[in-house]
């Protein structure tokens, strides 16, 4: 497969220490082929920003480190200084309270975001600089957003050199009175979450919390197999006990899952309750004929229970909304007393009146036979 060609995308979380901007950039130019930023973004505080302004760019080192290597400097538009705010939208002139780390950690996770929706653009985001808590949310927000093809980052330079305030990168003059190892990178593995919860919260802590939902239905979710001609719904190791019209309308649910996934390019369900239906849906005659064609398959189609059910429903287009409320309720109940979790229940979502139904099981867990 050809390697396609992505907008080299750098982006820097700072404090006082703005040579790790240089550092960074120095031992990705010097891979095999050279990785050059087409645009650098670097998220700091104001006093980050002064510090940045004088040392790095009035200095001519950022400039001198692209043209020592052979590379045009970037133009001043793609370079871009972004300072933190307050919640009430003051610039930050240092991350010192809770409420501070609380809407930095929101901007850095809005940021990439944002970066991360355009499939052209590789992320390459250094952990360096800046105060710990920065460089986390950062790490984070690559793992809630990052893409396969994006990169983490921590520069290492020799102890030697940490504390020399005019070391920006090896350059020529260094290289020659200086025979240590000067500069490493280390590229650092992240958990990819992308796929796997729901992207659509807001903010840093309410990512997080989806997170942990996700991966603990993710833990403790066992596989589950259905066979109506043998009556058995068998959950991990466990049997349950269902009556066959109850049998035959969960299965309802675990089909919805499995052939009719609005989703089926996600790897995994997570939090995704695309396929969950109505009230109305559910007492309408598409999920009427499935509940139908299951008691065929339990009783035969010649069966007697099979033409008391026809005889009930049919005229009326569908099973009563009541007694689907019913259906559920015993369901729910079986597997309490199985002492069964919630991804096996039938669940309802969204608001009063608009609530829809559904499993939060897996699909790749499913077994229909």
């Amino acid at each position: 497969m050809t390697q396609p060609d992505f907008e080299e995308v750098f982006v820097f979380v700072l404090g006082k220490t703005p040579q790790v901007i240089t550092e960074t950039i120095y031992c990705l130019m010097q891979q095999q082929p050279p990785i050059v930023p087409h645009r650098i973004y670097i998220l700091t505080t104001t006093e980050g920003k002064r510090t940045l302004e004088i040392q790095l760019l009035e200095s001519g080192h950022l400039e001198g480190l692209f043209r020592e290597f052979g590379h045009r400097p970037l133009a001043r538009e793609d370079l871009q200084i972004i300072v933190f705010r307050a919640r009430d939208g003051t610039p930050l002139s240092d991350i010192r309270t809770s409420q501070d780390n609380e809407a930095v950690g929101d901007f850095i996770t809005a940021f990439i975001k944002d970066l991360a929706q355009d499939p052209r653009v590789r992320l390459h985001c250094s952990l360096a600089g800046g105060r710990k808590t920065m460089g986390f949310y950062l790490g984070m927000a690559l793992s809630f957003f990052g893409r396969p093809w994006d990169k983490l980052y921590h520069v290492l330079v020799d102890p030697k050199l940490e504390s020399r305030p005019d070391f920006f990168y090896p350059s020529s003059q260094w290289l020659q009175g200086e025979s240590v190892s000067l500069i490493d990178l280390a590229d650092l593995p992240f958990v990819r979450l992308r796929d796997r919860i729901d992207l659509t919260q807001s903010g840093f802590r309410q990512l997080v919390q989806e997170g942990q939902r996700a991966i603990d239905l993710a833990i403790f979710q066992e596989p589950v197999r259905i066979n109506l001609k043998e009556l058995l719904l068998i959950i991990g190791n466990r049997a349950v006990n269902l009556p066959p019209v109850l049998l035959a309308f969960y299965r309802v649910f675990l089909l919805q899952k499995v052939t009719r996934c609005k989703n089926p390019a996600r790897p995994c369900c997570g939090p995704c309750s695309d396929c969950f239906l109505s009230l109305a849906e559910l007492s309408g005659p598409s999920v009427y004929d499935v509940v139908l064609e299951g008691l065929k398959e339990i009783y035969g189609p010649r069966s007697g229970r099979v033409e008391n059910f026809k005889n009930r429903w049919q005229k009326r287009g569908g099973i009563d909304q009541d007694v689907i409320l019913q259906y559920v309720s015993k369901i729910n109940r079986a597997f309490r007393i199985a002492d069964l979790g919630i991804p096996y229940r039938i669940s309802p979502v969204g608001k009063r009146y608009r609530k829809r139904y559904g499993i939060h099981l897996d699909r790749s867990l499913i077994r229909i036979m």
